[in-house]
């Protein structure tokens, strides 16, 4: 039986595919907690400056009755849960899937009342810097040296992580050195029929994607006739699960705008596929943020800072690394063997605060193109 034949036999016999958010890891942290002075950390952290920091901020916690941390949004990766838990086991993280509607609406009533509950908001980019704009965060001065591109208006959010899309390929049908290098290669006739991608009409990362290779000028006029060329020569699915789907089964051997946590997932069932970056020659990486603010009058401030803390600490770094996402510390290797994250051309990106406006016009206009 041939590798692929028996990923295949091996996907009919398990769920589809679920976010890498809820799977569970083996790594496990060094002896929890602290003394006040960093020193049960062990170098784990930081510098035993910094580690003195977590020490007094978990302590703190601990004085003040805190508990648990209350977090507004998508649940992070199962082994970043696990990790702190292990490290600062007198605090429980307790997520609440709230969108972006839902959460500022929560967050509203609780203002009225006084009954406040959430600790933490988390989220994508825009959702939380429209947030620090707009008065519900708090201003940190961050344990760790965050460089000032991860941190949000004011010091009032953290970014500890990006999610980075790219290309997968089908091992079995082409070697992942002959894969596209460039949008221009990737969108021409050469590749017509053999490049799958989730459709830009559905809106998400697709969409925005062509969004910002609108705005500003330098980028329209680096990518012209990019989006067109996708129109033209690449086959569109609904769901960006299915472009690793339909790579892996062998339907395509080239799968672009692929979300990395999925291939991991995809990958770990066996599938003969392969995850490059594409576009060395020109840049144009596509990638995203999310991030996380400490929301005022927030009930366990100390715990909740402290979550905010370790995420950018050497060992919250070296988990999110480890589950899929690209940690934005610097020195910090990329995840499964990739580049370092600042080795990697990215997508230029506007600035936050203009971001949180300045794109939803070119995304309208995305979606209207590809029929949405």
């Amino acid at each position: 039986m041939s590798r692929r034949q028996r990923w295949l036999l091996a996907t009919a016999l398990i769920a589809p595919l679920a976010l890498l958010a809820s799977c569970a890891s083996d790594a496990a942290p060094a002896a929890p907690g602290g003394d006040g002075d960093g020193s049960g950390f062990g170098g784990a952290l930081g510098t035993p400056e910094q580690e003195e920091a977590f020490a007094e901020l978990y302590d703190a916690a601990l004085a003040a009755g805190e508990n648990q941390v209350v977090a507004y949004g998508p649940p992070p990766a199962r082994a970043l849960l696990d990790a702190f838990h292990a490290r600062f086991p007198g605090i429980e993280l307790n997520y609440q899937q709230l969108q972006t509607a839902e959460r500022i609406a929560k967050l509203e009533q609780e203002k009225q009342t006084g009954n406040h509950v959430a600790d933490i908001a988390s989220d994508g980019r825009t959702p939380i810097v429209s947030m620090a704009v707009d008065g519900w965060c708090q201003q940190l001065d961050p344990i760790m040296d965050l460089p000032e591109e991860w941190t949000g208006p004011d010091s009032r959010a953290y970014f500890p992580y990006v999610s980075i899309f790219g290309l997968v390929v089908n091992t079995d049908l082409i070697d992942p050195e002959d894969a596209p290098q460039s949008w221009e290669e990737l969108v021409s006739p050469e590749w017509k029929g053999d490049v799958v991608m989730v459709s830009p009409a559905a809106g998400g990362a697709a969409a925005f994607t062509f969004a910002m290779m609108q705005t500003p000028e330098e980028n329209a006029e680096k990518y012209e006739g990019i989006m067109e060329g996708i129109k033209e020569n690449v086959s569109l699915v609904a769901r960006d699960a299915l472009v690793l789907q339909e790579v892996a089964q062998g339907t395509y051997p080239v799968g672009a705008l692929a979300y990395y946590p999925y291939y991991v997932e995809t990958a770990a069932q066996g599938a003969p596929i392969e995850f490059v970056f594409p576009f060395t020659e020109g840049g144009g990486n596509m990638w995203t943020k999310s991030g996380n603010c400490l929301i005022e009058n927030a009930p366990n401030p100390n715990a909740g800072r402290l979550w905010m803390e370790w995420l950018l600490s050497i060992e919250g770094q070296t988990v999110l690394a480890e589950s899929g996402w690209y940690p934005t510390m610097p020195g910090m290797p990329g995840p499964g063997g990739l580049p370092p994250l600042e080795e990697i051309d990215l997508l230029y990106a506007l600035p936050d605060e203009e971001a949180i406006t300045a794109y939803g016009p070119y995304v309208q206009e995305v979606i209207a193109f590809f029929g949405g």
